[in-house]
């Protein structure tokens, strides 16, 4: 049996509110101007009265999306159903007002720009195609609409529709793309290409007090010794080097699924979830045998690579983010004093 897609509208958190305030304001905007085409030359009044009533449909229920729905948590099903409302309020007012002649039919442009901007191709192309039919309802009871032109206008508004909605596509598309870039290089360090201290602020800060033991996580934290001397020796050039090279060992030091960033300076911190003591003591005798190695690798015959290392776990020796970090820094400070090149776990 085939998996079912789940759909995918208001996908990203950040629009959802104005996903909802759009929503509402177009069925705001349609409603006052529906009402306010029975006022113009030229158009039918007979059936005011249906006019009017899909008008105040089309209000409360533009009013429950701006100020009853809670767009933050609403499902993706809701804002399909919020759209396809449009449709029987648009065909009956674009009948009450003209059928084929009718400008309601223009409140369908607002249904494209809405799916094409919020809902990926998938889910927006059956809102396309629901605006042909619309387009095409006149057919079934206007006798004018094909000597009016409605068979070459449904020509234009299709390709019309599809220019329209594949250049919102595209254009939210590259939106999202250069966003998530950004984002990505807000979250490393230009120089080692590790995680900076925002992503791993952000893993320290989904600890949660009373979590099973098994959701802990340890944190290491490694600062190079003597680091001033590989700059005043080999210049910043050569500082920047060490630096890289340190961040390489300190990733194959650590385990698949840890995060190993970058604090600033010299500082370096590696998160590992589901961490052990037994596993501290492992993984800080790796990180220091990576460091030295990395030494070949430098050939800086003035310079030795090395580190004191301080870890902390969590949540057995410290109940939040800034504890785990006070306890980690106060065991570096402590491998520091006792000699550097040394990790201190307990």
């Amino acid at each position: 049996m085939a998996r079912r897609r789940r759909l995918r509208a208001l996908n990203i958190q950040e629009e959802r509110t104005l996903a909802g305030r759009v929503a509402g304001l177009m069925y705001v905007v349609g409603a006052t101007t529906g009402v306010s085409l029975l006022f113009l030359p030229g158009i039918p009044t007979e059936h005011w009265r249906v006019t009017v009533a899909a008008a105040f449909l089309a209000l409360g229920w533009g009013a429950l999306l701006l100020f009853v729905v809670d767009w933050e948590r609403a499902l993706p099903a809701l804002s399909h159903f919020s759209t396809t409302i449009g449709y029987p309020l648009v065909a009956v007012v674009a009948a009450t007002t003209g059928g084929a002649n009718s400008p309601a039919r223009f409140y369908l442009f607002f249904t494209i720009f809405f799916a094409a901007y919020f809902y990926p191709l998938r889910e927006a192309l059956p809102h396309f195609f629901g605006c042909l039919i619309v387009e095409a309802i006149p057919f079934f009871y206007d006798g004018r609409a094909l000597a009016d032109g409605l068979a070459g206008e449904l020509v234009v508004l299709a390709a019309t529709y599809a220019i329209l909605g594949a250049l919102i596509l595209e254009g939210k598309a590259l939106l999202i793309q250069l966003r998530d870039a950004e984002r990505e290089l807000s979250r490393r360090d230009p120089l080692t290409d590790l995680a900076n201290r925002r992503p791993l602020m952000s893993l320290l800060d989904e600890l949660t007090p009373g979590e099973r033991a098994a959701d802990s996580l340890g944190l290491v934290l490694v600062d190079l010794d003597d680091f001033k001397s590989a700059n005043t020796i080999y210049g910043h050039p050569g500082g920047d080097r060490v630096l890289c090279e340190a961040g390489r060992a300190l990733t194959a030091a650590a385990r698949d699924g840890d995060l190993v960033a970058r604090l600033g300076g010299d500082e370096f911190a590696i998160a590992c979830p589901a961490m052990t003591q037994s596993g501290f003591e492992e993984l800080g005798e790796r990180v220091l045998a990576a460091l030295r190695d990395a030494n070949e690798r430098l050939d800086m015959p003035e310079f030795r690579l090395g580190a004191s290392v301080g870890t902390a776990l969590y949540p057995a020796e410290a109940a939040s983010p800034e504890g785990l970090i006070a306890v980690a820094d106060r065991r570096l400070g402590a491998a520091k004093a006792g000699g550097r090149d040394r990790a201190v776990t307990v």
